[in-house]
């Protein structure tokens, strides 16, 4: 029987990654490592898969992975493979694996076969996401090392850029430092976060960092304290515990260690480990040019010093030659009679794209692009009068290509005075002018920058003030803030001295630095929006700003600035005080007058009542006491409205008292109420089958149904019916309420159910009715809308859940 697929992975992963390797070594990255480097985390890989397969079907495939893919691409992208080479790599595999099964008698579940291809795809996805990760990290992280390596040729200027660069890519190094070979010693050159002891050296080969060096692979500890590896008072006492030191390789020689330190870690990850490898490689050859470019200084020092003891020593000829011929900047020499060029070194031939054959016996102005041909007699005729003279002109190569050239031009005089030779040394300034004409290119773009920014903050009607971080000095204020805050602006130099601005919070406590928006956003990145905060002029008006203020991030999401804005608002604040005072006092008004009127009527109804009931009346006298009962009843209703339209703005709502009923019982006690009241009218009901139980404030939904059909009633022609139509949806229950006639005009619908309007001037009240319908359909938590055209007349729809979605609600005013 053959293997199962799982089995297969235990029993035959030797053959599978022989097969592999031996595919995989034609990937220009694989070919020169060994081994062990090349199969790095496959094995574990296999195993993983083999343990997946082995599992339930439901098993996660990346927890049973793990780290492995992630591991693997960061390695892979320390070796040097393109995303390509690392994709391939898992593609070999799965036909090394799928080759080697078939030979062996295919036969799984296809569960077992998905449970394959999907552990593959996935650590494919998790290498490529892993290494897109890391590679953009490090590429941002190479991008700033060579922009601080713009314009910093010499070491002591470069190194201190690079290692803050380090420092803040990587969030938990503590340290990063610079050692530099000197013969068997490493010295320290460059260290961002500790302070060495003056002149500390390291012999190679001793300590972690002369351990890299001698070994030429890096270096790790766990403790500075503890490990007798760490060398040096400084380290030891640090505080660090991790260390991590690379070797900076330039083909075979060792130029140096790089190392860095944290204290709040035993060890960096992979990807932190990777990142400084990466890193010190660039670093290599950017040190080698620094320190290519001191020799070249050195050398063009030495080249003048030699060409004036040539003067004085014909000895010193066989030196100076030697000088000459391996000096890495062009030197040539030229007859001061005409010109012509008498030596030249290989440097200034390679320059120019010719042999030193080809130019000695040439004038000089061969080899001068045409439009600075015509300058260099004047420049002859300077480097004669004086010892030295320094000129920047364009040269030609031989296939005729321009570039920039610095000259350093000495003329030899014999021992009369006598000009007899010129000695020149020509350095190609093409990198430095492109720098040069990018810088000033960049500096021109942000003044633009700068002067518009300023405009346009001038024109703001809103105070702005930008600040750096972390000190908090203010860069910049507009017009704006002297004229808010009534007050000049005062440029802080730091955080501590916001305390100057006379800022309040709402309850009158004064605002210390660290609370004031701009710092919030400065110390700790938080977005402010419309904070209220009570200025106290000096002329002892209060004024209300609404501030809010944004921290401002580079491209690694450091805080390198913030801004604060903000706006006057003290006369809406007034305005808003006055209409709040405004609608208390009217709405305190009507809830007495209302409560008052209540008395007297009672005892009016109670006396009509009694005299309706008496039979030594006429019916003259009767007709005249009915007349008052139901003026009283209709003062009742709009005294009972009136109460319930002060309760919804003044008590929070109108109370909703809610009670298991039947909603079917408050439509007919409604109808019936309308009939007796309007007998000589058609009132139609209609309940649809369904459950019409819940939890109602029957009382309040009574009001509903009679304001409803009242209006339905008062607005619709004598001879038309108006009907009522209940309706079970299952949570929610309809109620419509119909009638004909002239439809609602369509500019009074939006304003139907604000209080104190009505849609029409026909008949009395006090225009409540709607309003309060509404406040207790949203007590209920239900909604109600209206629609009114002349063909299918107007129809109100109430729907209402059958359950309080919480406590009891109360509705909003």
């Amino acid at each position: 029987m053959a293997p199962r697929l799982a089995e297969f992975f235990r029993t035959h992963r030797d053959a599978i990654l022989e097969a592999w390797e031996a595919e995989v070594r034609q990937l220009p990255a694989a070919q020169s490592l060994s081994r062990t480097a090349l199969r790095d985390h496959l094995p574990l890989l296999l195993d993983s898969i083999a343990r997946l397969i082995s599992r339930s079907p439901e098993t996660e495939v990346a927890a049973e992975l793990g780290s492995v893919p992630d591991v693997h691409a960061l390695e892979r992208l320390g070796e040097g493979f393109d995303l390509r080479q690392v994709v391939t790599e898992y593609r070999l595999l799965r036909r090394c694996v799928l080759r080697l099964w078939a030979a062996q008698g295919f036969t799984d579940t296809w569960e077992a076969v998905t449970l394959f291809h999907e552990a593959v795809d996935e650590a494919v996805a998790a290498s490529v996401s892993r290494y897109m990760q890391v590679r953009e990290r490090t590429l941002q992280a190479l991008d700033r090392i060579s922009a601080a390596a713009i314009g910093s040729p010499d070491l002591p200027a470069f190194l201190p850029r690079l290692l803050e660069v380090l420092r803040e890519t990587v969030p938990v190094v503590d340290s990063v430092t610079v050692l530099v070979r000197e013969g068997d010693f490493l010295r320290v050159e460059s260290s961002v976060g500790i302070t060495f002891e003056e002149d500390f050296r390291v012999r190679v080969g001793e300590g972690f960092a002369g351990e890299a060096a001698s070994s030429r692979q890096p270096t790790t500890v766990r403790d500075a304290a503890t490990d007798a590896r760490v060398l040096g008072q400084a380290l030891r006492g640090s505080g660090l515990r991790a260390l991590y030191a690379v070797p900076l390789l330039l083909g075979d020689e060792v130029l140096g260690v790089v190392h860095m330190g944290s204290r709040a870690s035993h060890e960096f990850s992979d990807e932190d480990r990777l990142l400084l490898r990466t890193m010190a490689a660039r670093t290599t050859s950017m040190i080698a040019r620094a320190q290519a470019h001191a020799r070249e200084q050195v050398a063009r020092t030495q080249a003048e010093q030699s060409m004036a003891r040539l003067r004085a020593s014909e000895s010193q000829r066989e030196r100076w030659e030697e000088i000459f011929t391996h000096l890495g900047v062009g030197v040539a020499l030229a007859r001061s009679e005409d010109n012509v060029l008498e030596d030249v070194n290989p440097a200034f031939a390679q320059m120019h794209g010719y042999t030193r054959e080809e130019l000695i016996g040439r004038p000089l102005v061969d080899v001068f692009a045409p439009e600075s041909r015509a300058v260099l007699a004047r420049h002859v005729a300077a480097a004669s009068s004086k010892l030295h003279h320094e000129y920047e002109s364009m040269h030609l190569r031989k296939d005729g290509s321009r570039f920039p050239v610095l000259t350093h031009v000495t003329a030899l005089r014999d021992a009369s005075g006598k000009v007899v030779q010129r000695a020149g040394t020509f350095l190609d300034i093409t990198q430095r002018r492109t720098a040069e004409l990018e810088r000033q290119r960049l500096l021109a773009d942000i003044e633009a920058e700068r002067s518009r920014l300023a405009t346009l903050l001038e024109q703001l009607p809103a105070g702005v003030i930008l600040a750096e971080a972390p000190s908090g000095r203010m860069l910049m204020g507009n017009r704006q803030v002297e004229s808010i805050l009534g007050m000049p602006f005062i440029q802080a130099d730091h955080i501590g001295e916001y305390s100057a601005y006379p800022g309040f919070h709402l309850d009158g406590r004064p605002y210390t630095p660290e609370e004031w928006p701009l710092a919030r956003a400065l110390l700790g990145g938080e977005v402010v929006q419309g904070e209220e905060i009570e200025f106290r002029r000096s002329d002892r008006q209060r004024t209300a700003v609404l501030c809010s203020s944004a921290p401002i991030r580079d491209r690694v999401g450091q805080i390198v600035a913030a801004v604060v804005t903000f706006v006057d608002v003290t006369p809406l604040r007034r305005a808003e005080a006055a209409a709040r005072q405004a609608a208390e006092f009217g709405g305190k008004l009507i809830g007495i007058v209302s409560h008052d009127l209540r008395n007297p009527l009672n005892a009016i109804h109670l006396s009509a009542t009694q005299l309706l009931h008496s039979e030594t009346l006429s019916a003259r006298d009767q007709r005249a006491a009915a007349r008052v009962a139901k003026s009283t009843d209709r003062m009742k209703r709009m005294i009972s409205e009136l109460l319930d339209f002060t309760r919804g703005r003044l008590g929070g709502g109108i109370p909703i008292h809610r009670t298991t009923g039947d909603l079917r019982q408050v439509l007919r006690q409604g109808v019936e109420e309308l009939e007796a009241a309007w007998p000589e009218r058609n009132v139609r009901l209609r309940a649809e089958p369904g459950r019409y139980e819940g939890e109602w404030d029957a009382d309040r939904l009574l009001q509903v149904v009679t304001n409803l059909g009242s209006n339905a009633l008062q607005y619709s022609p004598p001879d038309t019916a108006i009907s009522f139509l209940l309706r079970d949806t299952g949570e929610m229950v309809e109620l419509e309420v119909h009638n004909g006639g002239s439809p609602i005009p369509a500019e009074a619908l939006p304003h139907l159910f604000d209080p104190f309007r009505r849609a029409s001037s026909e008949g009395g009240g006090l225009g409540l009715g709607l309003y309060i319908v509404e406040q207790v359909v949203k007590g209920h938590g239900g909604r109600i809308d209206v629609t009114s055209t002349e063909e299918a007349g107007t129809t109100f729809r109430v729907i209402l859940p059958r359950m309080a979605a919480t406590a009891p609600a109360l509705t909003a005013s």
